[in-house]
């Protein structure tokens, strides 16, 4: 009788110690994925490509045509035309540094600062 009861109580305490085991490594699994995850927090300064791109695509279009030299006044013109007709993406990174040069000299406030590409994300832990 005694070696039934002890059988018992290893049978129970099995099945509930795997119970717990399972419930325990399901709870940590799901913490360690919530820890890991990168949220972008509300207007930050990280958004989408395709936000950026609108947003440098209307800076250089604010760009005052009037105060430039007529060489740089026209080379402009035909990038703004370029990116109106073929996108953004049309441009060649010389070109897009052109005109990030021109547009800082008088533009209007950009909304947000960005960091550089260079620099890698920020932690928030």
């Amino acid at each position: 009788m005694t070696m039934l009861i002890w059988l018992l109580a290893a049978v129970v305490s099995t099945v509930v110690g795997g119970a717990l085991g399972r419930w325990w490594w399901i709870n940590r699994r799901a913490s360690i994925r919530g820890a890991n995850r990168i949220l972008e927090r509300p207007n930050s300064y990280y958004s989408s490509k395709g936000v950026r791109d609108q947003e440098d695509a209307e800076w250089y279009d604010s760009i005052d045509l009037d105060k430039l030299h007529e060489v740089n006044r026209d080379e402009i013109e035909r990038l703004i035309a370029q990116i109106k007709g073929a996108g953004i993406d049309s441009l060649r990174p010389s070109d897009r540094a052109f005109l990030e040069r021109i547009a800082d000299l008088d533009a209007p406030e950009r909304r947000g600062d960005r960091p550089l590409p260079s620099t890698p994300w920020p932690s928030w832990a």
